[in-house]
């Protein structure tokens, strides 16, 4: 095998989001980029990884805490995603090996907009402010849309048969919120079954994007509660079932702080702890604080939050 076939290659690092344990949470690759790397090899080489998303970090060009970044699933590059944007400020504020304790600012640079975030070395937690332009589109998803993509839902009760909310968290990233009444109704769910009619899926004009269903239970004995404790699943044909989503916890954790509003004497501070991938063997934690404006009709700032962990580390060559 000739050497010159390595010749090109970038440094990358794996690891765990969402989780403060190798093996769980969602799985990132994060892929030290550079300017001679165009879009089309970035695509190639994110399905080489097969992950749900891999990041590649553009060089820095202050000292390293200021950094663009671009976000690639297997098929396509987006314009934002939560453990991505978890897993890479982590990675990011932790390579400061000699600082002790305290709180490191960055600037991570996506497609959406730049995210200001910390991470807090003592408790090794990244906490971002994403980019959000949060949109509860007009028509919601026919509850008849749910029960074909899964079957099992026809147990439910008929109160809890109702038509689902469609809600973006910025433009290109849009869920179905399923809520369901008891945690043994998301273990009842399938994996590998039909995709939701995208022929029911209603966006409001201009928001036409990726969407997927995001199944919760809320597990919070008060539902006015905070946090808020909520279990969750992510199921979708195109890529099976999601550990950890966190552009999802963020839409469901603002769509429910604004129900929430009228309900909790004008609250405007929110928290939420969601609970996701317990079920296929990699539980996550993901902490979404959200903050509405003083008339509680929209959101001001939604701040996710979690951990990382390392897992492996190498290059990967390129053409």
């Amino acid at each position: 095998m000739a050497h010159s076939q390595f010749d090109k290659s970038l440094r990358y690092v794996t690891l765990d989001v969402f989780t403060e344990e190798r093996f769980r949470g969602n799985p990132l690759a994060i892929v030290e980029s550079s300017s001679e790397v165009g879009q089309d090899v970035k695509q190639r080489i994110a399905r080489e990884f097969n992950l749900s998303e891999t990041v590649f970090l553009h060089p820095p060009s202050d000292g390293g805490f200021d950094r663009t970044c671009d976000i690639f699933t297997t098929t396509e590059e987006l314009p934002f995603a939560g453990h991505p944007t978890i897993g890479t400020l982590v990675y990011l504020g932790s390579q400061d090996e000699a600082a002790d304790g305290g709180t490191q600012s960055i600037v991570l640079r996506t497609k959406a907009g730049p995210i200001n975030a910390k991470f807090h070395r003592d408790t090794e937690v990244a906490e971002a402010s994403i980019p959000h332009s949060i949109r509860i589109h007009q028509k919601s998803v026919p509850w008849q849309t749910v029960l074909d993509a899964q079957p099992s839902l026809d147990r439910l009760p008929a109160e809890s048969k109702q038509p689902c909310r469609l809600v973006s968290i910025v433009k290109g990233m849009t869920f179905v919120l399923i809520h369901l009444p008891h945690v043994e109704d998301l273990l009842s769910l399938t994996v590998g079954g039909p995709r939701l009619d995208p022929g029911t899926i209603k966006w409001d004009e201009g928001w036409a994007s990726f969407t997927a269903p995001y199944y919760y239970v809320i597990t919070s004995d008060d539902e006015n509660a905070t946090p808020l404790h909520i279990r969750t699943r992510m199921i979708d044909q195109s890529f099976g079932e999601d550990p950890a989503t966190g552009s999802a916890a963020s839409a469901l954790s603002s769509y429910l702080a604004l129900a929430l509003y009228m309900r909790t004497a004008g609250r405007t501070t929110h928290l939420f702890s969601i609970e996701q991938g317990t079920e296929m063997g990699r539980r996550s934690k993901i902490g979404v604080n959200v903050t509405l404006d003083d008339s509680g009709k929209s959101v001001k700032e939604v701040l996710l939050s979690g951990s990382a962990v390392p897992v492996s580390q190498g290059t990967i060559s390129y053409e």
